[in-house]
C-alpha cells in the first residue's frame, strides 16, 4: 500500500513539475554574408511566407533574433526560430513557389542564388520544450519580448528526467523577478557524450537594462539553495549568448 502511494505522488509530482507546452523548435544558427543584406530579404520575402504559415496553422511562431557584438570571427550571428505543435509541421508550406506563385523560373533561380549569397546555415537544431513559465500563459507560443538570452547546457545521459525536473521546480512566476518569462529545451536532432549541449534554457527580457540588472550582481555570499545544488549537481553550464529580436511572427486574428 505504501509503495502504491508513494508511486500515485511521484506521478503526481511528475504531472506538476513538467511544465512544458510540447512545442517543437527549429533552430538555424546562421552567419550572414557582408554587404549582402540578408535582413531586407527575411523582411519582405521569408516574412511573409512565414506570416502565411501561421494563418494556416502550420506554424505557431517564427522569428529572428540578431545577435550582437559579433564580427568576422563569430560563428554566428542570427538565429531563425520556427515553433510548432508537429515536427512535421516545421518543414511543411514552405519554398518560393507559396511566397511567389507568380514567380517564372528565372525569378526563382534569381531570388534562390541571392538568398544563398546572403548567409551561411551554419546549424541546424531541433528541440521540444519540455518547461514554460510566461504569467498568464496556459500552454500557447508566447509572445516573446525583446531580449533572450540562451543558456546552454550538457546534462548527463542518465539525468535528463530529474535535470527537467528540477529546472521545473525551480522556475515558477514568483520566481522570474526581472525575467519576462522562462523556457526549457531538450535537443532532439543529435545525443551523445560527444554533443555540445543537449538541453538549453532560455531567459526572456523585456529590454536589455533588465537583462543587465540581472547580469551585473556577483552573487549575495549566501550558501546555495538545495534546489540549486540539485541542478548544478545534474548539469554544466557550457556558455550564455543574449540575442536581441529583430522579427516575430505569430498567428493574426
Amino acid at each position: 500500500m505504501k509503495k502504491l502511494l508513494l508511486s500515485i505522488m511521484l506521478v503526481a509530482l511528475g504531472s506538476v513539475y513538467a511544465q512544458g507546452n510540447g512545442d517543437y523548435v527549429s533552430m538555424s544558427f546562421v552567419k550572414t554574408t557582408p554587404g549582402e543584406d540578408y535582413w531586407t530579404i527575411l523582411n519582405e520575402k521569408w516574412k511573409e511566407l512565414h506570416q502565411m504559415r501561421a494563418n494556416e496553422g502550420t506554424i505557431t511562431g517564427w522569428d529572428v533574433w540578431y545577435r550582437p557584438n559579433t564580427g568576422s570571427e563569430s560563428d554566428w550571428d542570427m538565429l531563425i526560430v520556427t515553433v510548432a505543435k508537429s515536427p512535421d509541421s516545421l518543414n511543411a508550406n514552405v519554398g518560393i513557389a507559396k511566397m511567389r506563385p507568380d514567380y517564372s523560373e528565372m525569378d526563382t533561380e534569381i531570388f534562390s542564388e541571392k538568398n544563398s549569397r546572403a548567409r551561411t546555415i551554419v546549424y541546424d537544431q531541433f528541440l521540444v520544450n519540455k518547461g514554460l513559465v510566461f504569467a498568464g500563459n496556459e500552454g500557447e507560443t508566447p509572445v516573446v519580448p525583446r531580449v533572450a538570452v540562451l543558456n546552454f547546457m550538457k546534462v548527463g545521459y542518465s539525468d535528463g528526467y530529474r535535470y527537467e525536473m528540477a529546472e521545473n521546480r525551480l522556475t515558477t512566476v514568483e520566481s522570474l523577478g526581472n525575467r519576462a518569462g522562462w523556457g526549457l529545451l531538450k535537443r532532439l536532432d543529435l545525443a551523445g557524450t560527444d554533443i555540445y549541449y543537449d538541453y538549453m534554457t532560455v531567459d526572456f527580457y523585456e529590454n536589455w537594462d533588465t537583462f543587465m540588472s540581472d547580469r551585473e550582481p556577483s552573487g549575495t555570499g549566501a550558501p546555495l539553495t538545495r534546489q540549486l545544488r540539485d541542478i548544478y549537481s545534474l548539469r554544466d553550464h557550457k556558455q550564455s549568448v543574449p540575442v536581441w529580436l529583430a522579427i516575430s511572427v505569430r498567428p493574426e486574428e
